[in-house]
């Protein structure tokens, strides 16, 4: 069997904080800076001073530890799956044995209900890669993705499975990224 190769674009560790840190900071600006304009007495002014500034070392702390890993190149052939990506901004890949390797799909929803995206994860007995930590793949090279790892394995897609791939395929055709 050839190889087939799943990629994204190549970001660096700064292009994936400013990715990922954007919109957190801009809704923190939002939410975090009312308590500053309502309490206006002097026993309250430390907290709502403090209170935000810890949560934004928080999530400043958090979006540096969901971007350290970043995989941008997937290649399945018929006995190993093979990732290539970044930890920080050194070059990094793994292999494993296809039988070895399971694979989910994971779908991101918001806090109304609607769903933000799709992640892919790979578990092995001892190691857990996520594909799409920060959406930046395109839906359709998901899709294609996960149908091409379960034909190779040798597995059959169960009706959870189905239901999410529709999913991402419905946001594939939405975004303009399906091909046929």
């Amino acid at each position: 069997m050839e190889e087939e190769i799943f990629k994204t674009e190549k970001l660096t560790f700064a292009e994936r904080i400013k990715k990922d840190l954007g919109i957190k900071i801009f809704v923190f600006l939002l939410l975090g800076l009312i308590p500053l304009t309502v309490n206006r007495n002097e026993s309250s002014n430390w907290i709502s001073i403090l209170f935000p500034v810890f949560i934004l070392f928080v999530i400043i702390i958090v979006t540096f530890i969901a971007s350290k890993k970043y995989i941008y190149e997937v290649r399945i052939n018929s006995n190993e799956i093979k990732f290539y990506g970044y930890n920080y901004n050194k070059e990094w890949n793994e292999k494993f044995k296809i039988k070895d390797v399971n694979i989910h799909i994971i779908e991101h929803k918001s806090k109304g209900g609607g769903i933000v995206g799709y992640s892919i994860i790979f578990k092995s007995a001892n190691r857990k890669i996520t594909i799409n930590k920060l959406n930046n793949w395109n839906n359709f090279t998901l899709h294609k993705l996960f149908i091409e790892f379960k034909k190779t394995k040798g597995e059959k897609i169960i009706i959870d499975e189905n239901s999410l791939l529709d999913g991402i395929k419905k946001r594939a055709k939405y975004n303009c990224e399906w091909k046929a």
